[in-house]
């Protein structure tokens, strides 16, 4: 009996191993995640119906930065590849911009780490469609329309006040979330 006991211990430990190396080479299982929750915080510190609650939005929040960040990659290799470098200098409107520094100011003079050296990294989904508007010509081959661009995106910066301050999303701004997604997919290169 001991027998078996070692030998299912030492698949297990074996499969274990299989399942990082998986991921390790970039095939996302989510066993890596499993096996890191223990090291953020002591979940017993919370409620469960709170953990819950934040466990579903937790996808949400994925999503979102996931279409920003996608967003903002947009308009960073569009606008570096014709512009160069120096694109946020000359491209961008000067109200995004003092925006901007004013954020990376309060940032600095806080006890938190500077988030990025980038300044798009500053930017919300309104500033994003100020920065596309600003330089239309740019993309206008690869979107739509300027206002196709401005009624996908404005929305989303409400459901971005509701994932940020942690509150849930109900059933339609779900639903919300996921049409704007799939819109903005729709509206490139159609």
């Amino acid at each position: 009996m001991e027998d078996k006991f070692l030998l299912f211990g030492m698949k297990n430990l074996l499969l274990e191993k299989n399942l990082e190396r998986l991921e390790k080479e970039g095939i996302d299982i989510g066993h890596l995640s499993t096996l890191k929750k223990d090291e953020l915080v002591d979940t017993e510190l919370f409620e469960h119906e709170i953990l819950k609650r934040a466990k579903k939005m937790a996808d949400f929040y994925i999503l979102y930065f996931s279409l920003e960040n996608s967003v903002r990659k947009l308009i960073k290799d569009v606008l570096n590849e014709r512009y160069g470098e120096n694109w946020w200098d000359n491209k961008v409107p000067e109200g995004v911009k003092n925006h901007v520094i004013k954020i990376q100011k309060e940032e600095k003079d806080s006890a938190m780490s500077i988030r990025s050296d980038d300044p798009l990294d500053y930017t919300n989904f309104g500033e994003l469609i100020d920065i596309f508007s600003a330089n239309w010509k740019d993309f206008s081959d690869i979107l739509r329309s300027q206002k196709s661009v401005q009624e996908t995106l404005s929305p989303l910066n409400k459901i971005r006040n509701v994932i940020a301050h942690s509150c849930d999303l109900n059933d339609d701004e779900i639903l919300r979330l996921k049409l704007l997604i799939k819109d903005w997919l729709r509206i490139q290169n159609e």
